[in-house]
């Protein structure tokens, strides 16, 4: 018995020193890391619990009573990565006893076993195949250990009984029915010795050893929301999503150059008609300089009225019903112009917010305003940006990109600043 644990054992320990070599060759992605608070789980099983060979003499049966119980678990266990996980579990074997023991021609009740063990758990098709999200069925082995206390009616619990350390490890099976729901079972060894021997590997240190099946459930409670924020702003930094970024950033950029070649249309415009302006009042006086007057200021105002169509950047922040907070899936489209702002000091933008028809005039203004200001604040606070360089202004449901009801129109859109 005691070879068949030892060999166990080293299988383990060799299958553990070289998962991480095998699950690097895999070319999966790379399991993300989370917080303490992330990824933990309860859960608890029915066992049943097969005494093999009980006394202090190398597992000798016929000197001491076998049994069949059964018992319950209850545990709490947390992922540490995609092959690893550990368990503090709490066993209280034997509910009832089927059979009872004969010592001597005196038949006494089977010992009532609790244990307290940390164990560690090793996913083998994790390890081998690495890291896949999507996987349901997992195959582990595990192996711990901790305290444990045996007793009986004629050696109660309050006299603590055969108390000692407990190892146990064994094969594992789970499977995930639901993002936090699992079903597992198990099949392993629990080895008990006595406190007062100095060495539990002495054959007068072992008091018992428990063939286990165990069938439990347990309840991932997944991801903190903390973590997944930090796991989106690191997603954001993968190579492809920073091609996406910097394509949107040279989009802003061509969008910058076209306005300032807008701007510079628009100054020669202005400085034409202040040449006809001079000329009309050197020629003709002062009835035609009021004439020309106005049409300078007609082209001027057309152009500033205008300038939502024609200074728009080529993207939009977009939203959920009802919501004002920008989302992790939008926030690098506030991020890239921020950038565009940083590369060009002295763009100023009109931030403008939106809302689809859903609710009232009142309400939707007041909300195309909470997203506009929203945005101001992330590019201020989180980006550095210069408040005076960023004006807001809010339509509500007054201006509609395409279909009324449409998505498209719960946004909030950048446009450059003509002075």
């Amino acid at each position: 018995m005691m070879k068949k644990v030892f060999k166990f054992l080293v299988v383990m320990s060799l299958l553990v020193a070289s998962s991480s070599a095998i699950a690097q060759n895999t070319g999966k992605p790379e399991y993300p890391h989370y917080g303490f608070w992330s990824n933990w789980s309860i859960g608890g099983a029915l066992t049943l619990n097969n005494q093999a060979a009980m006394g202090p003499i190398a597992f000798t049966p016929e000197l001491w009573r076998v049994s069949t119980n059964l018992g319950v678990d209850i545990f709490a266990q947390q992922k540490l990565n995609h092959a690893f996980d550990w368990r503090l579990r709490f066993a209280y074997g034997t509910l009832g006893s089927v059979r009872e023991g004969d010592v001597d021609g005196v038949t006494y009740e089977m010992d009532k076993h609790r244990t307290l063990t940390l164990d560690i758990l090793f996913s083998l098709n994790n390890a081998l195949k690495g890291y896949d999200p999507d996987r349901r069925f997992n195959l582990y082995i595990y192996a711990g250990g901790g305290l444990g206390i045996s007793a009986n009616d004629e050696n109660s619990l309050i006299d603590f009984g055969a108390w000692g350390i407990t190892l146990d490890g064994g094969l594992g099976m789970s499977y995930r029915f639901g993002d936090p729901h699992h079903l597992f079972f198990e099949y392993g060894y629990d080895i008990n010795g006595d406190a007062p021997s100095p060495s539990l590997f002495f054959s007068s240190a072992l008091h018992h050893t428990n063939r286990i099946f165990r069938l439990g459930y347990f309840y991932c409670f997944g991801v903190t929301a903390a973590d997944q924020a930090i796991a989106a702003q690191k997603a954001m930094l993968t190579q492809e999503n920073f091609g996406a970024l910097n394509t949107q950033v040279n989009n802003l950029e061509t969008q910058v150059v076209s306005s300032r070649n807008n701007e510079k249309k628009l100054e020669n415009r202005i400085a034409e008609l202040e040449d006809q302006l001079a000329e009309a009042m050197a020629n003709q006086g002062q009835k035609v300089n009021n004439a020309a007057s106005d049409s300078l200021q007609a082209v001027i105002d057309q152009i500033k009225a205008d300038q939502l169509n024609f200074y728009a950047m080529p993207f939009s922040v977009q939203y959920d019903v009802n919501a004002w907070q920008v989302s992790d899936e939008e926030m690098d489209k506030v991020k890239a112009v921020a950038r565009v702002l940083k590369d060009n000091g002295d763009v100023k933008i009109m931030v403008v917010g939106f809302a689809d028809y859903t609710g009232s005039d009142q309400y939707n203004m007041k909300l195309s305003e909470k997203r506009a200001n929203e945005v101001k604040r992330l590019l201020v606070k989180k980006y550095g940006i210069a408040e005076d360089r960023i004006q807001t202004d809010y339509k509500g449901k007054s201006v509609a990109f395409g279909d009324i009801q449409y998505a498209l129109n719960r946004r909030v859109s950048f446009y450059r600043v003509i002075d």
